[in-house]
């Protein structure tokens, strides 16, 4: 702007900014830039509005879109109790009014089947869906949508890997047999060695007779035990959710080669495209699909290496493609409706030693032995020095 109007740099300066105006990245930055805006400005209105504008069986289907028809009624505040409620309890409350709390109670449908059932009763728009705990905070009027987020989570769940056996683990290796939930980016891969090990002397009995060490050993004993909690204690690690999104984040998501080779930060058509370029050449390869369809676009080149904006940008988007590793944690075993039959509920914190320490003596046999062998609790917890943070030689562990 210093320069005469008329200038050689002058002209070069304009030429400049107008190829730039005209680069791909330029384009890439203007479109990503006015889908973040749009977002903001839905968010805004959604954080504002105490409402989704979202109907539930067009999102359940997935075939005639959202609904933009805003709710005639709102959700009325219950004055049940005397202390003030602050910003994050009332979150809280609220999402759990307007989510679990009005989901069918299955009586003998688990999990995959309890939730089609649950999605079948939202569909009918029944107006006399009970409530599991109806002291909530929030009344709540029949007609009220439910939030989208929780929608497209109902339409995943069922595929994702969120239900399966690989989350229950069982062992007659404690006194007594116990059983137990194994939750993704709560130390899964961890429990899954440990029950390996307790698991080892019933799995493996020739082997080690014969004195090899080869053992393939599994998660689940062949023992069929009782479905009653009273008899086969039930037990569960749970994890901050805020640290859990984040370890799931850095784990899965932080990394470009680990995007490329997983695809588990989803939706991949915004974070993994390179995964379904690469995916759709295999594909093309093995002789599954004849033409390659072209990738879309990759619209976090911008901010690749801007770790709190791309982090935002993932918060923002998740639930349109929910991942199991990102699935919240009641979700898991059915345990928004069975977590208050657990008789151990663990929690994977800054006391998790002393946590894995109340777990070891109370169903003893071979769990404190194992579990030392995997966490080294016991000596840490001899160790004042210890700052009691596991998991800090991996970047996505208890570090978050």
């Amino acid at each position: 702007r210093d320069q005469p109007s008329g200038s050689d740099d002058s002209m070069k300066h304009t030429e400049n900014n107008i190829a730039e105006k005209n680069s791909p990245r330029w384009h890439s930055t203007k479109i990503l830039f006015t889908l973040a805006f749009a977002c903001s400005i839905v968010s805004y209105s959604r954080v504002i509005r105490l409402t989704s504008p979202l109907s539930l069986s067009s999102s359940l289907l997935g075939s005639e879109g959202f609904d933009d028809a805003s709710p005639s009624l709102t959700i009325q505040r219950q004055s049940t109790h005397s202390y003030p409620i602050d910003e994050a309890e009332f979150i809280i409350q609220k999402s759990y009014a307007e989510t679990y709390a009005r989901m069918f109670p299955c009586k003998d449908e688990v999990e995959k089947d309890c939730i089609a059932l649950v999605v079948e009763h939202l569909n009918q728009n029944s107006t006399n869906t009970p409530t599991i705990k109806p002291n909530s905070h929030f009344q709540v009027p029949p007609d009220h949508p439910y939030p989208w987020w929780f929608q497209t989570l109902l339409r995943d769940i069922p595929s994702n890997g969120a239900y399966g056996f690989w989350h229950h683990f069982s062992t007659l290796s404690t006194d007594p047999p116990l059983r137990f939930c194994a939750i993704g980016k709560n130390g899964s891969t961890e429990w899954r060695k440990i029950f390996k090990g307790l698991n080892a002397p019933e799995l493996c009995e020739k082997q080690l007779e014969q004195g090899s060490d080869e053992c393939r050993s599994a998660f689940n004993t062949k023992t069929t035990l009782s479905d009653d909690p009273s008899v086969t204690p039930r037990t569960v690690f749970i994890r901050d959710p805020l640290e859990r999104l984040l370890s799931g984040y850095l784990d899965k998501c932080f990394k470009p080669g680990i995007r490329l080779s997983q695809g588990h930060c989803e939706p991949n058509v915004v974070f993994g495209v390179d995964f379904l370029e690469r995916k759709a050449k295999r594909e093309q390869q093995q002789g599954k699909v004849t033409d390659v369809e072209k990738p879309p676009p990759d619209l976090t080149t911008v901010v690749q290496d801007m770790d709190k904006e791309m982090f935002a940008a993932y918060v923002d988007l998740l639930p349109l493609k929910w991942n199991v590793h990102f699935v919240p944690q009641a979700i898991f075993c059915d345990l928004y409706r069975h977590i208050d039959s657990y008789d151990f509920v663990g929690v994977m914190g800054k006391d998790f030693l002393s946590e894995l320490d109340r777990m070891a003596n109370r169903y003893g046999g071979m769990l404190p032995a194992v579990l030392d062998n995997t966490f080294h609790y016991q000596s840490n917890l001899n160790n004042e020095s210890t700052n009691g943070n596991v998991g800090m030689e991996k970047a996505h562990g208890t570090k978050a």
